[in-house]
């Protein structure tokens, strides 16, 4: 059975954003927050400042207990991710354009000026550099002994990490309009296949070690009369779980394909740029006004919708123990039962501004604000 390393799809130009209800005189606004009786006490271990980044897609990144956090202006953290410590600071003297990944005593970082860096953690040396077709769109993926990035201008490129020897390239053409990711894509499960969101509404899924396609699945297709009415990318992270692969579409649906041959299994007319997740029952996500929706993971049948969120700039759902975790704008955590999606905890957090998908790494969650917080929750 193959594994998935899981990227979403990015390009330029963009739109500024999928929607935004905090602003502008015609703005919605975001739904007061109800009172409830908490049956589930939600922690907050540590929030730490770490490098701001306002642009672009700028997620925590997880290795061998640390968290790498970098800042538009090229200052990179190393924090312990159990205390929230730093560990090590790195100033890599170019503006980035997108986080940075770090394996093996190596930070990997795309800049503004189109180049892909490899530096050595401790001294701050660089390694190599390529010369990309345009700038990083979203953080690097690590694959086995790969590094895979893809560019603003759609193209997806492999390189050897030690060497940065350029490996293989895919490109595919892009529409004049498409959507600013708003969730990030890091997430590695395996080594075997790369499962990438592209516009148009698709999904493909690349064998990693030699860029072949294996298979493309439409999750929707482009409506509307207008070009900007068109717009259907697939931008939030697809999910995978050992036999299926789930994705959502902005101004589409949400999809569920067989992972062996992208047969289509079920779909339902919900979309979103904020994203999905799934367990072993249910495939939960948050559609672009922020309500919630969870659909029967075997046929899509409508579990439960939760509009007490609406126009709170939404997170995508995850799963935290036995709950779901979502954030809003305002910097809300809120706890839902999966089973019919009310509220069972609350925090409040220093984390503004976010719309990146919570991190799980075991019983903690971390969250990062364009504010410039990194906070980690418990239960």
């Amino acid at each position: 059975m193959k594994r998935y390393l899981l990227a979403t799809a990015i390009a330029l130009p963009l739109l500024s954003g999928c929607a935004s209800w905090f602003v502008g005189d015609d703005a919605y606004q975001p739904t007061p927050l109800a009172d409830f009786k908490p049956e589930q006490t939600l922690h907050v271990k540590w929030e730490v400042s770490v490098p701001e980044a306002k642009n672009g897609l700028f997620p925590p990144f997880y290795d061998a207990g640390t968290l790498w956090v970098a800042g538009e202006d090229g200052q990179v953290k190393a924090l312990e991710a159990l205390s929230g410590r730093t560990m090590q600071t790195l100033d890599l003297k170019q503006e980035l354009s997108a986080g940075v990944a770090a394996a093996d005593g190596m930070v990997f970082a795309g800049t503004n000026a189109g180049e892909l860096l490899a530096v050595e953690s401790k001294s701050g040396k660089v390694i190599w550099r390529q010369t990309l077709t345009s700038v990083l769109a979203e953080p690097p993926q690590l694959a086995s002994k790969l590094l895979v990035v893809r560019t603003g201008d759609g193209r997806i490129t492999a390189f050897d990490r030690a060497s940065g020897r350029q490996l293989w390239t895919q490109w595919q053409p892009l529409p004049a309009l498409t959507v600013r990711a708003t969730t990030p894509q890091i997430k590695t499960e395996g080594d075997d296949v790369l499962l990438t969101g592209e516009t148009g509404g698709k999904i493909a899924v690349y064998a990693v070690e030699q860029g072949r396609q294996l298979w493309q699945a439409t999750v929707a297709s482009p409506r509307g009369a207008s070009e900007l009415e068109r717009v259907t990318d697939v931008v939030s992270q697809p999910v995978f779980d050992g036999s299926r692969v789930c994705a959502v579409a902005f101004q589409g649906r949400t999809a569920c394909f067989e992972a062996r041959g992208g047969q289509l299994s079920w779909a339902r007319d919900v979309g979103s740029s904020r994203g999905l997740s799934l367990d072993t029952s249910a495939v939960y996500v948050t559609a672009e006004d922020g309500a919630i929706w969870a659909f029967d993971i075997e046929s899509g049948r409508n579990l439960w919708k939760q509009d007490s969120f609406r126009y709170r700039n939404v997170t995508a759902p995850v799963k935290l123990g036995n709950q779901l975790l979502v954030l809003d704008g305002e910097g809300y955590a809120h706890l839902l039962s999966p089973l019919d999606g009310h509220t069972v905890g609350r925090s409040r957090l220093d984390v503004r501004g976010t719309m990146s998908r919570p991190l799980v790494l075991g019983d903690s969650a971390y969250v990062y604000g364009k504010n410039g917080t990194l906070a980690a929750l418990t239960l």
